[in-house]
């Protein structure tokens, strides 16, 4: 059980959150499915909650139902955090953690509609792939492309935390790196961890620090490189997975 029960507004905000992403998608079963995952409930579990019958859950997530209505939305996602708070609450925790304005240091993100492995992102990335190989299929939620060198200018401590730990199912691009020692670093002093790391900056795999290398195999963290040229070329190919 949740030890405190949670602040009503900060219940709200997340239910709108998870709400308005099904209500906006145009594949909502996948969406619906996505975030069941994050929960980490199964189908009957959550189906349980919902008062219905897991194959009417399982048609709605594969979208073999027209697109749920406001009702079943409502039903939904109040379950999602009905049962996680039974639960101890760790993922309504890290999912309606206050909104803190990083952007100054973040370039983008998305949310993927449905969930990449670790070896697509790397392939579009035009990656190599220093640690990570033997999880490559691996699912990946979600991107955020951070300036490394806005993030360290103008971030707290605690604004890496949030970072980090806002969905940690996901893959975070640091953009304009040196050697890749920097951001293993900071993904070394806290204890969420991001899915996968990707660095952009180093034009060849030797110009890597090795030591990065070796931190992201201590934290198990996928690490990567991509060699595309540009900025905006790995920002369009992001974008297109989502």
């Amino acid at each position: 059980m949740f030890e405190k029960e949670p602040d009503k507004t900060t219940k709200e905000v997340l239910m709108a959150r998870i709400a308005g992403e099904i209500i906006l998608s145009e594949s909502p079963g996948n969406v619906m499915r996505k975030w069941r995952q994050l929960f980490e409930l199964n189908q009957s579990e959550l189906a349980k909650y919902m008062n219905i019958s897991p194959s009417v859950l399982s048609d709605y997530e594969n979208n073999r139902r027209k697109s749920p209505g406001a009702s079943f939305i409502r039903k939904f996602v109040k379950a999602l955090i009905e049962a996680d708070l039974q639960r101890g609450g760790v993922h309504f925790r890290r999912y309606s953690m206050l909104h803190r304005d990083l952007s100054v240091a973040i370039l983008d993100m998305g949310e993927f509609n449905v969930p990449r492995t670790i070896k697509e992102i790397s392939e579009a990335l035009e990656g190599v792939l220093f640690v990570g190989k033997d999880w490559d299929n691996e699912l990946v939620y979600g991107y955020t492309i951070v300036d490394s060198l806005a993030a360290i200018k103008n971030l707290e401590a605690l604004d890496f935390l949030y970072l980090f730990g806002k969905n940690p199912t996901r893959v975070i691009v640091f953009t304009k790196v040196s050697r890749g020692r920097s951001p293993m670093v900071a993904v070394r002093l806290y204890p969420i961890k991001p899915k996968m790391i990707v660095i952009h900056g180093p034009r060849i795999p030797e110009e890597v620090d090795s030591f990065a290398i070796e931190l992201a195999e201590l934290e198990g963290v996928s690490f990567c490189l991509s060699l595309l040229k540009t900025l905006d070329e790995l920002m369009d190919r992001l974008r297109k997975l989502i």
